[in-house]
């Protein structure tokens, strides 16, 4: 394939223009965590084993204690390229223009690739809240599509076995289900590992109510003579804050997407995460140097430094016969967990 260098739109201005669109509405992971870039496909950090160590008294004169370094162990993850595009047939673009412009098809090429940039952007865009919400369910990355294995395209960020658990009552237990004590043995096990609590949670709509209709949940609120089966949405908020240090209830996130023709959520409705009051401390998202990015830096058709070069990309190409163009856009970019520690997840439905 080859680069239109004499497309209505120039790479540069379409590029320019997909940087532009807006994250989807939906896509709240993908707004919530923060963005970096990468110049090499890499990222390199380290684990860091945090200790809530103390000072120690000491006589006057007396000897001053030397307190320990925290301990880390390094990690390297090479981002992964991900890519989408639309192609335009022969047939469809003779009868186009033929029907519709007769010959005259300058505005209609450029609505058109700004309308397919904007599609396949978002398209990506799709994909990286679909690789957070994979992230958050185990503090693993899976990736096994477009010819990667799923050994090679697994990053596993490191989060604790111990902060991965299974309730012993399924919330679906309404009379039953523990789910206040199940949620303080989480918050008990992130307090132990970071120092702190966690700072929210991150759950479907459908768990928010099976809590608001635990038996326990009820009697904390009501007490046990009651005979009202639910709470309201605020007594739950306000409960979950007294009773586990502060944890704030998330709005719920049922995000879902068609992946070749089937839809799957973004997150398992029986997953309930636990988050840090900062999620910056947590993750962020970060993006690469695509070869197409390369190819434009490397040209003199194009404006595109190598200091801009990290980003998704876009272009269009010319490949015939038979005769075809292909609005093509290009990114290479991840989630990433930086310190797993401050993630816990529960599996609520065994």
């Amino acid at each position: 394939m080859a680069i239109w260098w004499d497309s209505p739109v120039s790479p540069d201005a379409q590029t320019a223009f997909m940087r532009e669109v807006p994250v989807p509405v939906n896509n709240a992971l993908l707004q919530t965590f923060g963005r970096q870039t990468s110049d090499d496909n890499t990222v390199d950090f380290s684990e860091i084993v945090r200790t809530n160590r103390i000072a120690r008294y000491r006589t006057w004169d007396g000897r001053i204690h030397v307190s320990e370094r925290d301990g880390g162990s390094g990690k390297r993850v090479r981002i992964a390229p991900l890519s989408t595009s639309l192609n335009e047939s022969e047939f469809e673009r003779v009868m186009r223009e033929i029907q519709r412009t007769r010959g005259t098809n300058q505005r209609l090429l450029e609505t058109a690739i700004y309308n397919d940039s904007e599609r396949l952007t978002q398209e990506t865009l799709n994909r990286l809240e679909m690789a957070w919400g994979d992230v958050l369910s185990d503090g693993i990355l899976s990736i096994a599509e477009g010819g990667i294995g799923s050994t090679a395209g697994t990053a596993d960020f490191g989060t604790p076995a111990n902060q991965k658990t299974t309730v012993g009552v399924a919330w679906t237990s309404f009379g039953t289900s523990t789910v206040i004590s199940d949620l303080r043995a989480a918050v008990d096990i992130y307090v132990a590992a970071n120092g702190g609590p966690p700072g929210s949670i991150l759950t479907s709509n459908v768990n928010h109510l099976r809590m608001r209709r635990s038996a326990e949940v009820v009697d904390l609120v009501y007490g046990t003579a009651d005979t009202r089966t639910q709470v309201k949405q605020d007594e739950m908020t306000t409960l979950l804050a007294d009773e586990l240090q502060g944890l704030q209830l998330r709005a719920p996130y049922d995000a879902s997407f068609d992946v070749d023709g089937a839809i799957v959520r973004t997150i398992p409705d029986d997953k309930v995460i636990l988050l840090p009051p900062n999620l910056d401390d947590l993750g962020y998202t970060v993006w690469g140097t695509t070869a197409t990015a390369m190819e434009l830096v490397d040209s003199n058709l194009s404006d595109l430094s190598f200091e801009d070069a990290p980003g998704i990309v876009g272009v269009v190409e010319h490949v015939g016969p038979p005769y075809r163009r292909f609005t093509f856009v290009d990114a290479v970019a991840m989630p990433i967990l930086s310190n797993a520690k401050l993630l816990s997840v529960l599996d609520v439905v065994p």
